[in-house]
């Protein structure tokens, strides 16, 4: 009577693990299968405004710009860093955008003229506009989205794209008006 007890607990061990198994397995490949379609819709169904934003003459080493991108109320900060960045535009390589928006709790990024960062007025996240916006003190979970930037033959430069979810947003495309 025990043997046969035991017999029935590990066939039902054996479903149970089975059945475990299988959903773990079908958990994983939907989840891989709606990561790749959600990539493959937003990069389809995305399209940037392309906004002039400024002038590389009247972008010296240092100096910021502010604008509106890609929706009006969605403040962002050109930077001549003075220097090639990663990222960077123009012929030196140093022209760099990023949204203003802290990706803590969407407080105000300002660009901090001693030290070169930019830095959350709210709770002090300091992000590298020398390395694409990296995190490198605070309570920040990730980067700054960069905003994409071209730089024509007469040197205006436009704001085209961004990488990155601005806070706030479930799209940066979405709930708002575009900026032209």
């Amino acid at each position: 009577m025990l043997e046969a007890k035991k017999e029935v607990h590990e066939d039902e061990s054996m479903t149970r693990r089975k059945i475990l198994k299988a959903a773990c397995c079908a958990g994983a490949v939907a989840a891989v299968s709606l990561t790749a379609l959600k990539g493959k819709a937003d990069a389809a169904s995305e399209t940037y405004p392309q906004v002039k934003v400024g002038n590389i003459k009247n972008l010296t080493a240092g100096k910021t710009l502010k604008f509106d991108y890609p929706l009006a109320g969605r403040k962002n900060v050109l930077v001549n860093m003075g220097c090639s960045v990663e990222g960077g535009e123009g012929p030196d390589k140093s022209i760099v955008a990023y949204s203003m928006f802290c990706t803590h709790l969407g407080c105000g990024v300002e660009l901090d003229k001693e030290s070169g960062m930019l830095v959350c007025e709210c709770h002090q996240s300091v992000y590298d506009p020398k390395q694409s916006g990296k995190v490198v003190e605070g309570p920040a979970p990730s980067h700054l989205p960069m905003i994409s930037l071209e730089i024509d033959k007469n040197g205006d430069i436009y704001a085209v794209g961004a990488a990155g979810l601005i806070y706030g947003l479930r799209n940066n495309l979405l709930d708002g008006e575009e900026v032209r």
